[in-house]
């Protein structure tokens, strides 16, 4: 999207909507594609949607919280 574009979606269904993706993923974790957390840029003038990470609580088997993931 940002090589096409110049900047990071403005959320997430824009990905969706434009046909980037065919729907959202599922947040392995949690089963859902609502849980998702949206990581920003660090320069709001390049958009809204950085990255991703689980949405989900609680701690993995290695004792690292899946928020850190």
């Amino acid at each position: 999207y940002y090589g096409d574009n110049g900047k990071y979606p403005d959320g997430l269904d824009l990905l969706v909507s434009k046909k980037y993706l065919r729907s959202l993923p599922l947040d392995p974790i949690t089963d859902s594609s609502a849980t998702w957390v949206i990581i920003r840029p660090d320069v709001p003038e390049k958009g809204g949607v950085f990255d991703v990470k689980s949405g989900a609580a609680g701690k993995a088997v290695d004792g690292s919280a899946y928020a850190d993931w």
